[in-house]
């Protein structure tokens, strides 16, 4: 007999999965996602209604101007196993997320060797009979002379032995090819979004009170921010400035002071890399003074000052310290025009501009 070795060739079995994808609106849908794992390993599929299949969990949220991404991955037995990853953007984050469940749903069977093919066997070659010992002759009268015995009659050919034909050869099991899995992509640097709660600053403040002069001075602000739907950081601050020296005074020596309140607000839009920009507008009521010091005795005139503008702030992380530098630029416009003039003899010696410019450079704390 003659046993052949047969070997099979297994195809890859596609893997059934299901998707359980929740994001916030136009962040990303579950079909980005599936698009991202089915283009790392090709050996899935998506699951038809009540099979038993791999179930993928993904949950994305906005903190801040940063992505949350959460990847849960569930077995046929129950079990399940949670990923986390941080982005700065929902297609980052999702392609991260797919590289990573592609990542944990290839495990290839390892390939058997392939099973050696049978040897032919060698044909039994039957054994010669043992011949049977001669009968020792009992002491006795002698016996009589046998007749010769007939010759044996030729030996008959002995039957062919059939070869039996060679096995086939057999083919080596197909190897499962993984498909290539590019590395996952370098994260890009993500400023950390605002925590809720307040915030203290405090800085240095230049800006144009009056045509002939540029005033310089100080404030201090305390700040709420907050986290809104869609990532939005919107904030509030309340500022107590005072400015009461010249940088640039004019040839009439005028001295110029301003002491106010601001208020400013931010909607939360901002464009975030390694420093966060975002626009704000600021409304601003103070006290307004003017002395002329070119006169023997000086005299001192205060005005109310009111004035309303927009900025933009621009915030970059003093590592992990907790501290924020924040510059900050923008223009005001005075609303309510106001002029001095000397009296001996009379004439203007300085007004309120149309536009105001303004710039703060400070530091941030975060409570």
């Amino acid at each position: 007999m003659v046993v052949l070795a047969q070997a099979g060739v297994s195809s890859a079995v596609p893997i059934p999965i299901r998707v359980d994808f929740d994001a916030p609106a136009g962040c990303a849908d579950a079909d980005a996602f599936y698009a991202g794992v089915s283009a790392r390993l090709a050996r899935v599929r998506r699951a038809r209604p009540g099979e038993s299949a791999t179930r993928l969990i993904v949950r994305l949220t906005r903190v801040g101007g940063k992505v949350h991404g959460e990847l849960q991955l569930g077995g046929g037995g129950g079990e399940s196993d949670t990923r986390r990853v941080d982005g700065a953007t929902c297609q980052e984050v999702v392609q991260v997320l797919a590289l990573t469940a592609a990542l944990a749903i290839n495990h290839p069977p390892s390939a058997a060797p392939p099973s050696p093919a049978g040897e032919k066997p060698e044909p039994a070659v039957p054994a010669a009979p043992r011949a049977a010992p001669e009968p020792v002759a009992a002491p006795g009268p002698p016996a009589t002379p046998a007749p010769a015995p007939a010759p044996a009659p030729p030996n008959a050919p002995a039957p062919p032995v059939e070869t039996p034909a060679p096995a086939p050869p057999v083919p080596p099991p197909a190897a499962v090819v993984s498909p290539s899995v590019p590395p996952p992509p370098a994260p890009r640097y993500s400023p950390a979004p605002r925590p809720v709660g307040f915030e203290v600053a405090a800085g240095l403040v230049a800006t144009e009170l009056l045509s002939s002069s540029l005033s310089a001075g100080a404030g201090i602000s305390a700040r709420l921010a907050g986290t809104a739907r869609g990532g939005l950081t919107p904030s509030a601050a309340l500022a107590l400035v005072f400015l009461p020296a010249d940088l640039l005074e004019s040839g009439d020596d005028l001295g110029v002071r301003l002491t106010a309140l601001t208020a400013t607000g931010c909607p939360g839009w901002a464009l975030r890399y390694r420093v966060e920009v975002e626009p704000c507008a600021r409304a601003a009521l103070g006290l307004l003074s003017a002395t002329d010091h070119s006169v023997t005795n000086p005299r001192s005139v205060d005005r109310p000052w009111w004035s309303a503008g927009a900025l933009l702030r621009a915030t970059t992380a003093l590592g992990d310290s907790g501290f924020t530098l924040e510059l900050t630029a923008g223009v005001d416009v005075p609303l309510v025009k106001r002029s001095f003039v000397t009296t001996t003899p009379a004439r203007g010696v300085g007004q309120t501009p149309t536009l105001s410019p303004a710039l703060t450079l400070g530091v941030v704390h975060r409570l």
